[in-house]
């Protein structure tokens, strides 16, 4: 479930609670993997609260969910200076918490299957295009827990540019577990590509965050929103109000015309999932919070 306290990471995102299915993706979602409705290893999703509650006893309270969030991550405090004054120490996630050993499991599972499909292909190639893998960025490759509790869950554009402009590893890290999945994906013969909604202005933080983290990525094949759709013609129709499935899909479909064939897209937001031009899809764990 969505957390319902958590305000935008842009000018789209939502307080509004999140009621997914698995549905909620146009493609396929890869057998054995985090599905859009719990993931592996679950008894189902916590139901969300309606959309007009008549009882306050419909609506989880919001210091139990941030409590159970805290506990989820294994909240872990750290010796490094938040990036905005330097007044408090970042909190992190454990390495050895149950958010950890998730999103291991699921990156090994997808692991596994991108090498199945390569293996696969190998005899089966009839020019439709150059296998690719698409990841989003924020809590799909790189973890923002401690923003969120830096934050308190509330979301505000100077100091989350700060965090995200800090480029490190030891604000923002790598997701478990990612990392050696994008390794074993450029090994296997596919293109890594990133698309993430952080803004054009974020480039430079990004790059410095990634390499930091330890990814290999081509400058080219990294795609940072332009709103306007002045550098990204291929928003034209709906810049500069673009939705993040109008952005995401847009953008999938502008990589598939360059050749390339998506096999995998991965991401934290069912709208990183939605609109089509993937073959198959991966839903990392996200419980802070709902972009639309």
């Amino acid at each position: 479930m969505k957390s319902p306290f958590h305000l935008s990471k842009s000018a789209a995102r939502t307080t509004t609670v999140a009621i997914a299915s698995a549905a909620a993706t146009a493609a396929l979602t890869i057998p054995g993997l985090a599905l859009a409705h719990g993931g592996h290893g679950h008894g189902g999703a916590v139901p969300a609260p309606p959309t007009n509650p008549t009882s306050d006893s419909q609506i989880q309270n919001i210091d139990q969910v941030k409590t159970a969030i805290k506990a989820y991550y294994g909240d872990t405090l750290t010796t490094t200076p938040d990036p905005v004054d330097a007044s408090t120490m970042l909190h992190q996630f454990s390495a050895d918490g149950a958010y950890a050993h998730q999103t291991e499991r699921i990156a090994a599972r997808a692991g596994h299957f991108l090498a199945h499909r390569a293996h696969h292909a190998k005899g089966h190639k009839h020019g439709h295009g150059r296998p690719a893998v698409v990841f989003d960025i924020d809590d799909t490759t790189l973890n923002t827990y401690s923003y969120e509790i830096y934050s308190s869950f509330v979301y505000d554009p100077a100091s989350n540019a700060a965090f995200v402009n800090a480029g490190s590893a030891s604000v923002f890290p790598a997701v478990p577990g990612m990392p050696a999945l994008e390794r074993k994906a450029i090994k296997k013969g596919y293109t890594v590509f990133f698309l993430t909604g952080r803004p054009i202005t974020q480039l430079t933080g990004t790059e410095a965050n990634l390499t930091d983290a330890g990814y290999t990525y081509d400058a080219a094949d990294l795609y940072l929103k332009d709103a306007s759709g002045a550098t990204e013609p291929w928003l034209s129709s709906c810049a500069p109000s673009c939705t993040t499935v109008q952005y995401k899909s847009l953008t999938r479909q502008h990589i598939e015309s360059l050749g390339y064939r998506i096999v995998a897209n991965l991401g934290d937001q069912f709208s990183d999932l939605e609109g089509g031009f993937a073959k198959h899809t991966v839903k990392m764990p996200n419980p802070m919070y709902f972009l639309p």
